[in-house]
């Protein structure tokens, strides 16, 4: 059985370098699983897809899906911290249309591949509460990662937090905190819901 806590916030709000520094410190009953969006967008670009038009953004979301059920199915036994989680995917399907002004209906278009995504549930989730100011400021700050979607990101940064809410979700500022002071925080999180 399976006890799963996804880390999500805003592009550049930590959430990598959160997982990473808990991998590091090498709990061996739990998993990390990290998102890998590259063999998708791959198959996006060689199909031609394009997001800004409702059937390309559709069959789009129909790959991210079906990868995200799979990477569900695929989990190990045991703790599991994604970083990003399934709920991630269905955030992005469902708000990427209203916060680029389109009025697809998409809930109707992925009916059932939304369903069977949303069979896929993180136990817990921790939401890195950050400002765009602060996310804007970390992006400038990390050379080792391009961001290359970040201005399209924060369009839908102002719907996630309250969508996120929606679930066993802790929301944690991180504003003013250092990664270290933010491990040390998750770590009495993770005790605190019996997670190690």
């Amino acid at each position: 059985m399976n006890k799963i806590l996804s880390i999500q916030g805003g592009m550049a709000g930590g959430k990598t370098t959160l997982t990473k520094s808990l991998e590091c410190l090498q709990k061996k009953d739990v998993h990390f699983i990290y998102e890998n969006p590259h063999p998708i967008i791959a198959k996006r670009i060689n199909k031609k897809l394009d997001i800004y038009t409702k059937d390309g953004f559709i069959e789009n979301q129909r790959l991210f899906i079906e990868a995200e059920v799979q990477r569900f199915k695929d989990l190990p036994d045991g703790k599991v911290i994604f970083d990003r989680g399934p709920e991630d995917i269905e955030f992005y399907t469902l708000h990427f249309p209203v916060a680029n002004g389109f009025s697809w209906r998409i809930e109707q278009e992925l009916k059932d591949e939304l369903q069977e995504l949303r069979r896929c549930r993180s136990d817990f989730i921790l939401y890195l509460d950050a400002s765009e100011n602060t996310l804007r400021q970390r992006k400038q700050d990390d050379i080792k990662r391009r961001r290359n979607s970040f201005n399209e990101n924060l369009k839908l940064f102002k719907f996630e937090k309250d969508w996120f809410k929606q679930f066993n979700t802790r929301v944690v500022d991180v504003n003013h905190q250092s990664p270290q002071q933010l491990e040390e925080w998750t770590l009495n999180f993770l005790k605190e819901i019996h997670f190690i």
